[in-house]
């Protein structure tokens, strides 16, 4: 079971096109990688494939069946999306933000508050449970909205696999917890959720992905596992950067070495 676009199609104005016959699958357990130049057609594909955005040609199916045909809490059962930005005009406690994620559940108060519990753990956000979301650092923030999305999707539903859509999640933070997110990211893959990520850091994507798109002025370029599609070649061609590419000296990956 997956999540499926196909030929999809989006223009955001007249004459800007987005998206041009793009097509994507994400497979429950993997770890799909997003990547491209600032203005590829990333955030715009993941917005397809989250429902925010309707394609003007093609189709969003989740199980087989069109997203726009999913009754809202039943399809937030299933996908969860970190976008960029978060807007939240309430002060709320760092904790009730998290059981925000928890709204399409109906598994009452003491499953839901041992979720959120265990999402805070997870992001290393215990300690700040009581805090004022907007007394918070940045990066603070964007792990809170994290563990929001990570509790949306914490267990596995009848209606079949889950899958998690998180654009440019490491953005705002630093290197220790990049790591905790990737990780994080990775555990729930071997749960079975099918994760999609926007990344920047080409070595981010080549550690942690299972697969990467490449995506170019609204096209895809090219998908594969991280050593076929991040060769030297192509990050020239795509991204204009001269590197060296050669195997990771600790992990099954590829290491690039800018020049």
């Amino acid at each position: 079971m997956s999540l499926v676009g196909e030929h999809l199609r989006l223009q955001l104005a007249p004459g800007r096109i987005a998206i041009d016959d793009v097509s994507v699958q994400l497979n429950a357990g993997e770890v799909l990688a997003l990547i491209g130049q600032n203005g590829a057609g990333k955030s715009s594909l993941l917005n397809l494939l989250s429902g925010e955005h309707v394609a003007n040609a093609g189709q969003v199916r989740l199980h087989e069946k069109p997203i726009t045909d999913w009754p809202g809490e039943d399809r937030a059962r299933l996908l969860a999306v970190l976008p960029q930005q978060h807007s939240l005009n309430f002060a709320f406690r760092v904790a009730e933000v998290v059981a925000l994620g928890r709204y399409p559940h109906g598994t009452g108060k003491r499953r839901d508050d041992a979720i959120v519990a265990e999402a805070m753990a997870l992001c290393e956000l215990s300690d700040l449970a009581q805090r004022n979301i907007h007394e918070i650092s940045g990066g603070e923030r964007q792990r809170v909205h994290l563990a929001r999305v990570l509790a949306q999707i914490w267990d596995a539903q009848p209606e079949g696999h889950r899958f998690l859509l998180l654009d440019e999640p490491a953005a705002s933070l630093d290197l220790h917890h990049q790591q905790m997110l990737f990780q994080a990211v990775r555990r729930f893959a071997r749960r079975g959720v099918g994760v999609l990520l926007v990344v920047h850091d080409l070595n981010l994507a080549a550690r942690y992905a299972d697969r990467v798109l490449l995506l170019d002025h609204g096209r895809a370029v090219c998908t594969g596992r991280p050593a076929d599609v991040l060769t030297i070649d192509t990050i020239y061609t795509h991204f204009g950067l001269s590197v060296t590419v050669q195997p990771h000296p600790h992990h099954d990956c590829p290491l690039i070495i800018s020049h």
